[in-house]
């Protein structure tokens, strides 16, 4: 495959799916809150000789990841994102490749959406009537992000890699982690809206499932031409300074530990996610399908303010909790 053809696929990739949750800078920014949480400890130094890097740098390797094509297995991205620079040489993206090729095809599709099973780790659609994150509902996979935060720290633990996911290393399961964290830490990566031809809001749970209702984590639902999805993904710059600022470090150091078994840990964040996520959805409405099952969206008033809001609180969760489950791992 050319070059040319490889980096075409490689915008497919990013720009027809399931994107960057908060984009590259909301994941560094997740990386580097847990940095900073855990300098100077014995995790730390744990990190670092797994990684030969920081959580920050780690945070946006399973997203560099997609530019790996899934019928050649090479990468095709090389100088489009200055976040995957670092990855951008033979031995890192024939590790990209690598995770590719062993997790592309572990799993079935979901509903009528044939993406490789590696991108559905990065995210669950449970649907906004639900209160709580329960696996058998409509949206929840045993290849969504849930379970691949589970698989990712088993495996630091030294534990088999539960299936679908197939992870071979440490370093790989650090380097997913850092950036699942933040995935389901993100509203449109946790709680989905499904919506019916005519923009009428449906619950997919109740009665038969009509697959042309999911809206892909938010991008069938167009603002214009922006995908609301992307604009989840868009994060302001006073939320993405390097360092962290103290604000942000401050929220993230109040973030209690989360109770129970670590197993358990990814079902109660996508819980809270999806509890508190719900307000994305507030006050949108939608218009009829288009042939594409696309709907055009109006935004309420006063929703950038909110989106920014809910988003200062995630990234700050996010990065506390990276910095928390890997203490706990390593304490």
């Amino acid at each position: 495959m050319s070059a040319k053809i490889c980096a075409l696929a490689f915008a497919c990739t990013v720009a027809c799916g399931s994107t960057f949750a908060y984009g590259p800078n909301g994941h560094l920014e997740v990386g580097a809150i847990a940095d900073a949480m855990i300098a100077g400890t014995p995790t730390a130094t744990q990190v670092r000789k797994i990684l030969g890097s920081t959580l920050r740098t780690a945070s946006v390797w399973a997203d560099c990841a997609k530019g790996v094509s899934p019928t050649t297995f090479k990468y095709g991205g090389e100088g489009r994102y200055a976040e995957c620079a670092i990855y951008e040489n033979t031995a890192s993206e024939r590790q990209m490749e690598a995770f590719v090729r062993r997790n592309v095809g572990n799993c079935t599709s979901r509903f009528n959406n044939t993406e490789p099973c590696h991108k559905q780790y990065h995210y669950t659609d449970v649907a906004v009537q639900r209160v709580a994150y329960e696996k058998g509902k409509v949206g929840t996979t045993d290849q969504d992000v849930v379970s691949a935060i589970a698989a990712t720290i088993a495996v630091l633990q030294g534990k088999p890699c539960p299936p679908p996911f197939d992870i071979t290393s440490k370093k790989e399961a650090l380097r997913l982690l850092s950036h699942y964290v933040g995935d389901i830490h993100q509203p449109l990566h946790v709680v989905a809206v499904y919506v019916d031809a005519t923009g009428k809001v449906v619950d997919p749970d109740e009665g038969p499932f009509d697959a042309d209702t999911e809206t892909h984590g938010g991008n069938d639902l167009l603002i214009g031409s922006k995908k609301l999805h992307s604009e989840w993904d868009t994060v302001a710059s006073s939320l993405a300074s390097q360092p962290p600022s103290a604000a942000l470090m401050t929220l993230a150091r109040a973030v209690p530990v989360t109770a129970g078994d670590m197993s358990g840990w990814s079902t109660a964040w996508a819980t809270e996610t999806l509890t508190d996520g719900k307000v994305a959805f507030d006050g949108v409405t939608y218009a009829a399908a288009d042939a594409h099952h696309h709907h055009g969206v109006t935004l309420p008033a006063g929703y950038s303010k909110l989106k920014t809001d809910v988003q200062r609180k995630e990234i700050a969760r996010a990065g506390a909790r990276l910095a928390q489950v890997l203490t706990a791992i390593w304490h």
